[in-house]
């Protein structure tokens, strides 16, 4: 088993080990995060095929670590440790924070990094079961902000405390995108596979509720035939409570854990986060 950089033609290997381990995965984003970071996209090879794989994506003073994962056949093998001191070595000295989310049992080994469990996220799933309600034309059209650009620039780095934007952009602009935008909020939906669609990032301004409850009916309006997917800082009451007026379901919970300087988040505009 050897440990290397991972490559475009991984990806269809990747996302088999994210069926067979139950991991949200998307092909697009995970070559976006390859084309931006490629020096911190890791893969663990046995044989020359992939077994398992770790990434990250760096923003201005932060980076995210995503999709870490091993192939169920290879776990308990040590492969996932060697993965993550990789990247995690690669990364401690460039990076004042870190962050991740982590599934529940695996809370003891990001521990053991150092990192520390900050808040739980839920994942919310609608299947197109909505309460009635009325959505006009004067509507959508208030939600199709011509400065989206510009809202998400000062909201996100008003929410985070840095600029996320290289990244961000580029993720919010595949064919499948739609955006809203109102001046204290933002919204990005996008199907990610046949059966699905996944909301996120949304921001809204804590105060501003009026506006996060217009965007989801818009984003039900507009894709309310697939199933709509999104991860939900549970410490925010109000997005949770819209989720659950909406008639969407948790259907599991993350660990948002950081490593490093403390980060002041604001989770209370966070409505749903990027995948």
């Amino acid at each position: 088993m050897y440990i290397g950089w991972l490559k475009y033609a991984d990806v269809a290997e990747l996302t088999k080990i994210s069926e067979e381990t139950g991991w949200l995965l998307d092909g697009y984003h995970v070559k976006l995060m390859m084309m931006h970071a490629p020096h911190l996209c890791y893969g663990a090879y046995e044989d020359g095929v992939l077994i398992g794989a770790v990434m990250a994506i760096e923003f201005e003073t932060s980076a995210m670590i995503k999709y870490f994962m091993v192939k169920p056949t290879h776990q308990k093998q040590g492969i996932g440790r060697r993965l993550f001191n990789t990247l995690f070595g690669a990364l401690k000295e460039e990076h004042p924070s870190l962050y991740l989310h982590a599934n529940p049992a695996l809370e003891s080994f990001f521990q053991s990094y150092g990192f520390k469990s900050v808040i739980e996220v839920g994942r919310f799933l609608n299947v197109g079961k909505v309460p009635p309600f009325s959505f006009t034309n004067a509507q959508a059209k208030e939600l199709d902000g011509g400065n989206f650009d510009a809202t998400i620039r000062r909201i996100d780095a008003e929410t985070f405390g840095e600029d996320r934007m290289s990244f961000m952009m580029d993720e919010m602009e595949r064919n499948s995108s739609l955006k809203f935008a109102l001046p204290n909020s933002f919204q990005h939906s996008s199907v990610i596979n046949a059966r699905g669609v996944y909301l996120g990032p949304w921001q809204c301004r804590e105060g501003f509720e009026e506006e996060a409850e217009k965007m989801m009916q818009g984003v039900l309006y507009f894709r309310g035939l697939k199933k709509v997917l999104a991860d939900v800082p549970l410490g925010n009451k109000s997005a949770v409570a819209l989720f659950e007026k909406y008639h969407f379901q948790q259907k599991g919970t993350f660990l948002h854990m950081c490593y490093g300087v403390e980060r002041n988040i604001k989770f209370e505009n966070i409505y749903a986060f990027s995948l």
